[in-house]
């Protein structure tokens, strides 16, 4: 087992991997990892479109 002294900073190579793991992460949610900002938009406009057609049948139909 590794036990790890927490009270001394991390190696180098730790925190490298950790500062390009969080560059990667940023990269990926301005390019959208493949979806854009657009989908989640998109997404939420079928979703309302959907509520508001129940809700006018609720309205006009009972």
């Amino acid at each position: 087992m590794d036990f790890r002294d927490f009270n001394k900073p991390p190696d180098l190579s730790e925190s490298h991997t950790h500062q390009q793991r969080h560059e990667e992460k940023s990269q990926q949610l301005i390019s959208g990892g493949g979806r854009s900002i657009w989908w989640e938009i998109s997404n939420w406009l079928i979703l309302g479109g959907i509520l508001f057609v129940i809700f006018l049948v609720f309205k006009y139909v009972f």
